[in-house]
């Protein structure tokens, strides 16, 4: 397979006007597929992202016909307890998680910060040679 590249940034649907702002990256190298969200702090103040449990972040695959192909979450575990993460003014958290796909082809990636004060979710569109 060869290279693929693909990016997309927007604000956060929740939370922009307080200065939280979200970039999501896939990379395809070597038939590996990246996925990263980053969740930025753009106000002056401090932000602390609150999660309900364990699980901060999902990331899930659609193919074209937009039937889920993949979850990161699947079948893992996650602690039931409630858990937050503090960001200073600027300070970034990212969250990584790599998919191997089966086939190649189209695809669409739906990444998404679990915060209950700070929700994200991002689609970018991608493909695989």
């Amino acid at each position: 397979m060869a290279g693929l590249r693909a990016a997309a940034a927007a604000a956060a649907r929740t939370g922009t006007d307080r200065g939280v702002v979200s970039h999501v990256r896939v990379d395809t190298v070597n038939g590996a597929v990246r996925f990263a969200i980053e969740v930025t702090n753009a106000s002056t103040k401090r932000v602390e992202l609150n999660f309900p449990d364990g699980r901060t972040h999902d990331f899930v695959v659609l193919d074209t016909t937009g039937r889920e192909v993949w979850r990161w979450s699947a079948g893992r575990l996650f602690t039931q307890a409630m858990q937050n993460r503090l960001l200073d003014a600027h300070d970034s958290a990212v969250y990584r998680e790599r998919w191997s796909p089966d086939a190649p082809g189209r695809y669409t990636l739906v990444a998404q910060l679990r915060s209950e004060n700070y929700p994200v979710q991002q689609r970018v569109d991608f493909a695989l040679r």
